[in-house]
């Protein structure tokens, strides 16, 4: 059964450093929704470092820069999984160093609209920390989803990005799963010291919207080059991300939204 929302709801995936499985979360969840019938798009904005195409064992047809360079249309680049999502990646090349940023955003915002379009729900894994590409995911977003673990290191980084953002902006929408915990008691105690730092310093606390264990299934998954939730879509994990999913599925159905172009970039 297909659902259809009255508009698309774009939910940028986020973190303070890399490897907390920020793109993990992002596909897996994509896949659910999928599953439920829901329209999903997929963007990869971590230009550079695009893993969603390898995690879906998916080849690139062409990358946004293409349409940067003017060597390809939206159209073109724009691909569908074998689950049926739709993906999207920013660019396959090992050094962004010499990016025309001026060129880029443009071509970013042109595809996102083109996604926008005809997709439910567009999800953008975006680059690890304060990047202007992830204030430009943020910036075109209706919800910010942070991805937190447990470790230390990793709760100062997505701290220390989130204050950037409420700096700018203190009612931006910003929400937390936590990836990698034990059980959904360790999830909620991590979540709950990230969100007594995020209160002491600027009294605000993220809602949780649930967690990603760490599983033997992760590395297979990974491995296969295959999403997890369809390795095994009764396993505990997989109903851990249609936890997800449905709280992504209550929040695009509230109001307001949120209105883009509050993070400068």
């Amino acid at each position: 059964m297909e659902h259809k929302l009255h508009k698309s709801y774009i939910v940028a995936f986020a973190s303070g450093k890399g490897g907390v499985g920020k793109s993990l979360a992002t596909v897996n969840t994509a896949e659910i929704l999928q599953s439920m019938g829901y329209r999903v798009a997929i963007l990869d904005a971590d230009l550079g470092l695009s893993n969603c195409a390898t995690l879906l064992n998916e080849t690139t047809p062409g990358t946004v820069m293409d349409i940067m360079k003017k060597h390809a249309t939206p159209e073109q680049i724009i691909q569908k999984t074998e689950s049926g999502i739709t993906l999207v990646t920013g660019a396959d090349e090992p050094s962004i160093d010499h990016i025309d940023w001026s060129a880029l955003y443009p071509s970013l915002d042109q595809v996102l609209r083109r996604l926008r379009s005809d997709h439910d729900f567009v999800l953008i894994d975006t680059p690890a920390g304060a990047s202007d590409l992830s204030f430009w995911a943020l910036d075109r977003a209706d919800l910010g989803l942070l991805v937190v673990v447990g470790e230390p290191t990793a709760i100062a980084d997505v701290y220390r990005f989130s204050k950037f953002v409420l700096e700018v902006d203190p009612a931006y929408p910003f929400a937390a799963i936590v990836n990698f915990a034990s059980d959904e008691d360790d999830a909620r105690e991590i979540l709950d010291r990230f969100n007594s730092i995020v209160h002491h310093f600027m009294n605000r606390r993220f809602p949780y919207l649930g967690f990603i264990p760490m599983d033997e299934l992760i590395r297979q998954s990974v491995i296969d080059q295959k999403p997890f939730v369809r390795i095994d879509p009764d396993a505990t994990m997989a109903e851990e991300v249609r936890y997800i999913a449905e709280a992504l599925i209550g929040l695009s159905k509230q109001q307001p939204r949120h209105v883009p172009a509050t993070v400068n970039i």
